[in-house]
């Protein structure tokens, strides 16, 4: 069964008036753990279709089944879901997060998915590509080769089906090259199917199949010993380098993707606590004040003196207004706290990704909710005792 099958799929581009084809009508089929190198001269279309397969880019025309799903067809969150889960990225230039350890690089996926108990997850994964003594390390304590390790560990440790690789021995000498494509043989031994763009000949033949591309369509696809059989002195390839934009939304991909997203912020999280708490205090001043009323004033007798005459003392009417403006205002910010908090765990659901504040927006929605209800039990309560 086929793991990748794409019929008829266009991408086109824009450059100045003109529209290129950056992809014409292209039909490709990938067997499930198959080895699959893509190469072909700048303008080729070889990078545009590795975004496309990767989800970081939708298709002008055509369609793409993963699996049995069609992925041209999914939502934003989808696409998103489908990258996390069953694609795994390897690129030239590692995108790495300085500042983390490479156990916590390679974890970073995990966390997307919100899967818990990551650390033993990615120290299988470093284990896997031969760097599990080096998983305390900062990525520049680490070398070039050492680097792009961890960036492979860091895309099999959700152990996806399919592995995306984007010149990913570009940066590296000949013998940290090979020592990668050795990773990558090993990697495909064990049923993961690895789609890898190159210009380098050498690294291509690597690959049990190569897919050669020019202008946009496939020139040629079968084994790379019959490939390097009739081509025994390969030129050198360049690299794919377009300043084209797209015609259908989006800017232009580039030859990497962008290092992988920091935890952000939850809008609306803190706010909506900060409305929480201060509800609940003002709520708080409110009972207070009416229970300091009923402690120093006869509040049956006041009940039956007439305001129109001033019979009533100052002190009574103004903690009494103290306590209604505190009560509206309570109410008032309690409704603030629960729209706040709901609009922001509608923003966490509908937008995949890891957040910063989904405790403080359901503290705040809780805090909002009991600033409102409260009150309403003690009036209803209240009157009911009255009425009986």
């Amino acid at each position: 069964m086929s793991l990748i099958e794409v019929r008829g799929l266009t991408k086109l581009y824009r450059m100045g008036d003109s529209v290129v084809r950056a992809l014409d009508g292209v039909d490709l089929t990938i067997e499930r753990a198959d080895f699959v190198a893509i190469t072909g001269a700048s303008g080729s279309g070889k990078s545009t279709i590795m975004h496309l397969l990767g989800c970081l880019d939708r298709p002008t025309a055509g369609s793409y089944l993963l699996g049995d799903r069609d992925v041209s067809r999914l939502s934003d969150r989808q696409l998103a879901a489908t990258r996390n889960q069953q694609i795994g990225f390897v690129f030239q230039t590692f995108n790495l997060i300085n500042r983390t350890t490479a156990l916590e690089n390679v974890a970073v996926p995990l966390f997307y998915a919100r899967k818990t108990n990551t650390r033993n997850a990615a120290r299988r994964a470093l284990e896997r590509v031969g760097l599990a003594e080096r998983s305390h390390h900062n990525p520049n304590e680490l070398s070039g080769g050492e680097r792009q390790r961890v960036a492979i560990a860091r895309a099999i440790v959700s152990d996806p089906p399919l592995l995306l690789a984007d010149e990913p021995t570009g940066n590296l000498d000949s013998r940290t090259g090979e020592q990668i494509m050795e990773i990558f043989r090993k990697l495909n031994e064990q049923g993961v199917t690895i789609v890898m763009v190159t210009h380098e000949p050498d690294i291509a033949q690597r690959a049990r199949r190569i897919v050669q591309m020019r202008d946009g369509k496939i020139m040629k696809d079968g084994p790379s010993a019959e490939f390097f059989a009739e081509h025994p002195v390969a030129a050198p390839m360049a690299r794919a380098v377009s300043e084209i934009t797209p015609v259908e939304g989006g800017e232009q991909p580039q030859a990497s993707a962008p290092p992988p997203e920091q935890p952000r912020r939850l809008p609306g999280a803190r706010a909506s606590l900060v409305c929480g708490l201060l509800g609940l205090a003002l709520l708080a001043v409110a009972v207070a004040v009416i229970l300091a009323m009923k402690a120093h004033f006869d509040m049956e007798a006041m009940s039956k003196l007439d305001p129109a005459k001033q019979q009533v003392p100052a002190p009574f009417v103004a903690g009494g207004l103290a306590a209604f403006l505190s009560l509206v205002a309570a109410i008032i910010l309690g409704i603030v706290a629960i729209v706040l908090g709901r609009g922001a765990r509608r923003r966490m659901r509908r937008e995949v990704g890891p957040w910063f504040g989904r405790g403080k927006a359901i503290g705040g929605s809780v805090l909002g909710w009991l600033t409102i209800g409260l009150p309403i039990a003690w009036i209803s309560i209240s009157i009911l005792k009255s009425m009986g």
